[in-house]
């Protein structure tokens, strides 16, 4: 992972039964406390990018908020199909084990401060 403007992520979903599913997120902008766009695809595992597949371009901004900071994600397709093809896929689920796994972290941290 090289988090930097023109940077890339090169990673594997892994299920528990050993499946890989391969992804490509390739970092545009990046303004640091502020926010980042990158492009996201999915790729194998040599990183080349699986143009039947729909991408996508994300926006992650932070904002103060006191002593938290609020994170909002905007992810963009390019149709609604594409839209729909991901949520077909798991997007909606995994996103969703994504970030309780996150809020299990920040509890751990916060426990140890």
């Amino acid at each position: 992972m090289d988090f930097s403007e023109g940077g890339h992520w090169h990673y594997a979903m892994v299920e528990l039964n050993g499946a890989e599913y391969w992804g490509y997120t390739a970092y545009i902008k990046i303004k640091p406390i502020d926010y980042y766009t990158s492009l996201d695809a999915f790729s194998n595992a040599d990183g080349e990018i699986n143009n039947d597949l729909p991408k996508a371009e994300w926006l992650v901004t932070f904002t103060d908020k006191d002593e938290n900071a609020l994170v909002e994600t905007v992810v963009t397709y390019k149709s609604l199909s594409d839209l729909e093809q991901i949520i077909q896929m798991g997007m909606e689920q995994g996103m969703m084990a994504t970030l309780e796994k996150l809020n299990e972290l920040l509890l751990t941290l916060k426990k140890l401060k």
